[in-house]
């Protein structure tokens, strides 16, 4: 008997809701008041998913995991980096399904080529410069974790990470940082 077909993971993607989005530029202080549950919205991985096709970036390949960074960071990256290229894309999936409980232990080498750096700090999941799958309460943005499809994992990502990222490295767009590199 074979498993159910679902969806692979560019897919499942497309569907999804990303993080949510509780105050944006609609603000606290309005006139009348409202609570943030009344505006509340979420983002989407379209940007992130447009970028992966656009460079041929295989989402639906066997056995991966791919961290996905929603529409608010990939503007926020762009505006500092420029456009995502191909290496970032593929800097995004990592070879082999790798749950969330066990990022700290498995190998987190790219489609890319480089390897993730992983760390626990203020009781969240750390991959490089980003949170990854973080649980909150509101009003503060929830990334999902563990999201199965028919070919892999997807953990959601509050930053788009980069090829060649380093505690030192001074944040986006740094002087020989693989980010600004086709």
């Amino acid at each position: 008997m074979s498993a159910p077909m679902m969806a692979n993971v560019a897919d499942t993607l497309a569907t999804m809701q990303g993080p949510d989005l509780y105050w944006e530029e609609k603000g606290p202080l309005q006139d009348p008041p409202k609570e943030e549950s009344d505006f509340k919205e979420y983002d989407t991985f379209s940007t992130f998913l447009a970028a992966c096709q656009q460079h041929g970036v295989d989402l639906t390949q066997p056995d991966i995991t791919v961290l996905a960074p929603g529409n608010v960071a990939c503007e926020q990256f762009s505006a500092v980096a420029g456009p995502l290229t191909k290496a970032v894309c593929e800097y995004h999936v990592i070879k082999g399904v790798v749950n969330k409980d066990s990022l700290g232990s498995a190998d987190l080498t790219t489609v890319e080529g480089s390897t993730i750096t992983y760390r626990r700090m203020f009781r969240k999941d750390f991959l490089d410069n980003a949170f990854c799958g973080q649980p909150s309460s509101p009003p503060r943005t929830s990334y999902c974790a563990n999201v199965k499809a028919d070919n892999g994992l997807i953990h959601g990502l509050n930053e788009v990470i980069y090829p060649g990222w380093s505690e030192s490295s001074g944040g986006y767009g740094s002087e020989g940082d693989a980010a600004t590199r086709a």
